[in-house]
């Protein structure tokens, strides 16, 4: 784990032969508050060495601990310091509510759990490594509207065809003509493919080369005669967020009236408002759902955006709400991150 060295390694399996850590309070109890500082505590916390301290799921759990974090060291920091002065406090030992046990307190209740991404993007940061999943895995639904099979069930093909991967290496070399080309690595979990961009491409799409990032790549596929596998040259290259700008037809929240707090119409408006488009960008545009609305919402430039539906539930109905096309927004992944956190990952869904 980065930022844990040895020294508080050391203090940890000292302090753990008097048994293990019910809490994250008797963590930073038990441990040299010289030895386990906050920075070395936020790593373990993101790196899930401390999920076992708070029940529950892990994107849960580890919003929890870090919530918890700051208020445990203060109550362990006040705690060791009467006893090494010998003052009993008055009232006793006080913990902050959700310290002490894996119990949840009324306010720990209220906290939001990690989006998915977030997690995995903290394991990467302190292990290295994608430990409890792989960030493509929340895609791939939308990745299946966007690409046409999967890295491992990929076959030569003289026509472009789209594949889709998360970035996780990017490597250039010079030519003998002095130009650069570029060769990425994608991996969708089932497959790693590798892909050439010859020096135009490589100089149009180099801004988007990040890795870590989603991209959707039209390409021809081939086989290497060199390695006996296959391999692709790039023509055109997407983020998922571009693509999803140029064929998303709407956003869908699967909603059900037990799980709708009061002002549910406020806050949603409050979520969507920054990303609503101009009137402008909206004039005449055809009832949402319509033909003509899917047709426009899948322009180039991604500018009319998409709409947003509401499939909604109660005890003896259901139905879809769609809104006015007053509510088209831009499907950024804020937005959609935004939207999961609140609802649920599984409850917002984007059509294409």
């Amino acid at each position: 784990i980065k930022g844990l060295g040895e020294g508080p390694v050391g203090g940890i399996l000292e302090a753990r032969k008097n048994g293990p850590f019910a809490s994250m309070l008797e963590l930073c109890q038990r441990v040299d508050s010289q030895q386990l500082n906050r920075r070395t505590l936020e790593a373990m916390v993101k790196a899930g060495a401390l999920d076992s301290l708070v029940e529950g799921v892990p994107d849960l759990v580890r919003a929890k601990l870090s919530e918890l974090l700051p208020q445990a060291m203060k109550a362990a920091d006040q705690a060791n310091k009467n006893a090494e002065s010998g003052v009993a406090d008055l009232f006793g030992e006080i913990a902050p509510e959700g310290t002490a046990t894996s119990d949840v307190s009324f306010e720990t209740k209220k906290i939001k759990p990690w989006a998915e991404q977030e997690r995995l993007k903290a394991e990467k940061e302190t292990l290295g490594l994608y430990l409890s999943g792989h960030p493509i895995d929340e895609y791939l639904g939308e990745l299946s509207h966007l690409s046409r099979d999967r890295l491992s069930s990929l076959r030569p093909e003289r026509a472009p065809q789209p594949v889709a991967g998360l970035l996780i290496d990017v490597r250039t070399m010079r030519n003998k003509a002095g130009d650069t080309i570029a060769f990425l690595t994608l991996d969708d979990r089932s497959a790693r493919f590798e892909i050439r961009l010859f020096a135009k491409e490589y100089e149009r799409f180099r801004d988007i080369l990040q890795k870590d990032q989603i991209l959707i790549v039209d390409c021809t596929v081939s086989m290497d005669d060199y390695s006996g596998g296959m391999q692709g040259r790039g023509k055109e290259v997407m983020t998922l967020e571009q693509a999803r700008q140029r064929r998303a037809r709407s956003i869908t929240l699967s909603l059900h009236s037990d799980a709708l707090a009061l002002g549910f119409s406020e806050r949603l408006a409050e979520m969507l408002e920054s990303h609503r488009l101009k009137p402008s960008d909206s004039m005449q545009l055809s009832p949402f759902g319509s033909a003509a609305a899917s047709n426009h919402s899948g322009r180039e430039d991604g500018s009319l955006g998409c709409g947003i539906a509401i499939s909604y539930q109660r005890e003896a109905s259901k139905g879809c709400i769609m809104l006015s096309n007053e509510w088209r927004v831009a499907p950024s992944n804020e937005l959609v991150q935004h939207l999961r956190s609140e609802y649920g990952r599984r409850n917002v869904v984007v059509d294409y």
